[in-house]
């Protein structure tokens, strides 16, 4: 999950394998914006507006353009680049010497979702199998595409890589079909409120940051409309949420969270942005089991703890405090 500033663009540092990174190195490629300290708004297939999301796989960079932040534009979209590598250059490779005012602003989508063309920016848009209301997570694995929809209350899920504009969903999850986007306290297996991340693994299981729920949701494959979650993080069971306000004070464990808004894997280990409690989990095994503890905490110096840059707890006092 990127979080998104007034302006955004995908910036590339390099795509060597044993590429090298440093404190503070300079992106050496960016995509949406021309030139790089340009912020430009408006919607094209070369110009990105704050975006929130990116996914890559299959040479294919997917990109959410939109966000929750309420930075400007917001164009309620999901875009597509086909043949990555294609448009990249190598890391020792030298830039063409034309009349480009930046030939390092790359990338031109193949195609979008969420619009029924590049320059279109409508939102809301009706609820339907093809569009959008803020989408915020975006994941790809080389095969399936799926997307939390997050302002629907759902995740749009296609079979394979959508190749046109507008491209409808083959499956929708959170709602019974394509035309609800009901928000509900009700909570059960099925349902999803503000889904903000999404995570594709290996073998196409779908993994959800239920956000407003305060849970993490893994459904397996997904081959039907609106199916029941398999195994749920975070809270105890698929009623259940333990997090009932804002104003209360969170529950604070290894095994619970408070508005998650991101989840991946690398095929071993599973991580959770648990974003209202200033961490992030890590379970060294993929969990199985509902409410399974969380193994690793980064951010705090312990599971019970939550405070926003707990820098006291987690660095050795020198004696002095600086202003």
């Amino acid at each position: 999950w990127l979080a998104p500033t007034l302006l955004a663009a995908v910036v590339l540092a390099g795509t060597a394998t044993a590429q090298q990174y440093s404190t503070g190195q300079a992106a050496r490629l960016v995509i949406g914006q021309s030139p790089f300290g340009a912020a430009d708004p408006g919607a094209s297939d070369v110009l990105l507006g704050a975006l929130n999301g990116v996914a890559y796989g299959g040479n294919t960079l997917i990109v959410a353009d939109s966000n929750r932040v309420g930075a400007e534009p917001n164009n309620n979209r999901v875009l597509i680049y086909r043949d990555l590598s294609g448009q990249v250059l190598g890391r020792l490779d030298m830039f063409p010497q034309n009349d480009t005012r930046c030939p390092a602003c790359i990338g031109k989508a193949t195609n979008v979702l969420g619009q029924q063309d590049f320059a279109t920016v409508e939102s809301p848009r009706t609820v339907a199998q093809s569009t959008m209301n803020r989408p915020l997570g975006v994941a790809y694995n080389g095969r399936m595409l799926a997307v939390a929809d997050t302002d629907n209350n759902r995740v749009l899920v296609w079979r394979s890589l959508p190749d046109s504009n507008e491209a409808p969903a083959d499956y929708v999850v959170g709602q019974s079909d394509f035309v609800k986007n009901a928000s509900t306290k009700a909570l059960t297996a099925k349902t999803l409120r503000g889904p903000q991340g999404v995570w594709l693994d290996n073998n196409d299981g779908l993994w959800v940051a239920d956000t407003q729920n305060s849970r993490v949701l893994y459904y397996g494959v997904v081959t039907q409309n609106n199916p029941d979650a398999k195994v749920v993080l975070g809270q105890k069971d698929f009623n259940s949420n333990q997090q009932t306000s804002l104003s209360q004070e969170p529950v604070v464990r290894a095994d619970t969270m408070r508005n998650p808004v991101a989840v991946t894997s690398d095929g071993v280990r599973l991580y959770v942005t648990d974003l209202g409690l200033s961490r992030v989990l890590i379970w060294n095994s993929i969990p199985t089991q509902n409410a399974a503890a969380a193994d690793v905490v980064v951010g705090q110096p312990d599971m019970t703890t939550f405070y926003a840059n707990n820098v006291e707890e987690l660095c050795e006092s020198n004696g002095t405090t600086e202003e």
